[in-house]
C-alpha cells in the first residue's frame, strides 16, 4: 500500500495500523490519513454530488494527483482521508442525537422526486409482500416444531406463548402496505435522497462535526434511514426524543413514507435458536422488546 500511496498522493507512509480488514491507519511524514479499501465505485459519484452540493456532515476525502476520489488498489479501490478520533463511548446519546440532527441535514439538503410508474409501486409491493409471507411461514416452522416437543426448554414456551405477537406483527405489516398501496394510487414520483445506511457509534465524531464512514452512500428514500438504524441499534426504540424533536421537526415525512415505514417495522426480525439456552432467551427477549417498542416508534410519526 506504501507505493500506492506514495504514487497516487504523494504522501510518504512510515508505518500502517490494520483497524479492520479493509481499514487502514497511515502514519504519514505529512501526518495522519487513513486508507479504506472499498469494492464500490459508485462511491465516485455519490462523493461528486456531496462536493457539488457542498454538504458539510462528512469527512473530507482526500483527492488523487488525477483528481479521483478512488485509486484502484488489488482489484478493487481505496480513498484516503484524514485520520479522526471517533471519541469516547460514554457519549451515545449525543451521538444519537448529533446522528439525528445530520440525517435531518442531509435529507433536507439532497432531496428530489423522481419520476416511476405505477410498475415501480407494484414491485415494491410484491417484494415486500414476500418478506412479509416468509417471515410468517419461517416462524409458523417453527412454533409446529415446538408444538410437538413432549418437553418443551424455556425459550420454547416463551416462543409458543409469544407467537401471536409475532403473528400479529406481521398481519399489521400487510395491513399498512395495503394502506401504503391506497396512498400512492395517484403518485407519479418518489422523494429519494443522499441515504447513509451505516449507523455505528464508531462512525460519528463529535468533535469535527461529521460522519467520518462513506461506504453505503446511496441515492434512496430517507425512511430507508431511520429503518436501518432500529434495525441495528434496537435499544433506543423506547428513547425516541431524538427522532421527534431532531429530526422528524427538521424533515417531516410525507405521509405515504409514514405508512411504509410503519409496514418495514412491523416485519419481525428473524433470530435463530440454537443450543445456548441462555443466549436463546436473550434473543428472544430482544425480539419482545423490538415488539413492544414499534408502538411507541409510530405514535412518533
Amino acid at each position: 500500500m506504501k507505493e500506492v500511496i506514495l504514487k497516487n498522493y504523494g504522501f510518504h507512509v512510515i508505518g500502517e495500523i490494520k483497524l479492520s480488514s479493509h481499514v487502514f491507519k497511515l502514519k504519514c511524514q505529512e501526518g495522519y490519513y487513513v486508507a479504506k479499501i472499498t469494492s464500490q465505485k459508485s462511491l465516485q459519484n455519490m462523493y461528486d454530488s456531496i462536493e457539488t452540493l457542498s454538504l458539510s456532515c462528512f469527512v473530507h476525502i482526500i483527492p488523487n494527483n488525477h483528481h479521483e476520489y478512488l485509486t484502484l488498489y488489488q482489484r478493487q479501490y481505496i480513498y484516503l482521508m484524514p485520520f479522526i478520533e471517533s471519541g469516547s463511548h460514554h457519549l451515545k446519546e449525543m451521538k444519537i442525537q448529533f446522528y439525528f440532527e445530520t440525517l435531518a441535514y442531509l435529507h433536507s439538503h439532497s432531496f428530489y422526486d423522481m419520476k416511476v410508474n405505477q410498475q415501480y409501486f407494484q414491485t415494491l409491493e410484491k417484494d415486500v409482500l414476500k418478506v412479509i409471507h416468509e417471515r410468517m411461514r419461517y416462524y409458523e416452522k417453527m412454533i409446529e416444531n415446538y408444538e410437538n416437543e413432549v418437553y418443551r426448554s424455556p425459550s420454547q414456551w416463551m416462543l409458543v406463548m409469544n407467537y401471536y405477537r409475532i403473528h400479529d406483527a406481521l398481519c399489521l405489516a400487510g395491513q399498512y402496505l395495503s394502506q401504503y398501496m391506497s396512498c400512492i394510487k395517484e403518485c407519479r414520483s418518489i422523494r429519494i435522497c443522499i441515504t447513509y445506511k451505516n449507523f455505528d457509534y464508531q462512525h460519528i465524531s463529535l468533535k469535527a462535526k461529521c460522519l467520518i464512514s462513506l461506504d453505503y452512500l446511496e441515492m434512496d428514500l430517507p425512511i430507508y434511514d431511520i429503518f436501518d438504524m432500529y434495525q441495528k441499534i434496537p435499544d433506543i426504540l423506547f428513547d425516541l426524543d431524538c427522532l421527534s424533536q431532531s429530526y422528524l421537526k427538521k424533515f417531516a415525512l410525507r405521509e405515504e413514507e409514514k405508512l411504509l415505514l410503519c409496514c418495514l417495522m412491523n416485519i419481525v426480525p428473524v433470530i435463530q435458536l440454537e443450543h445456548d439456552e441462555i443466549d436463546n432467551i436473550i434473543k428472544l427477549s430482544r425480539l419482545l422488546y423490538y415488539l413492544d417498542s414499534i408502538h411507541n416508534f409510530i405514535a412518533q410519526l
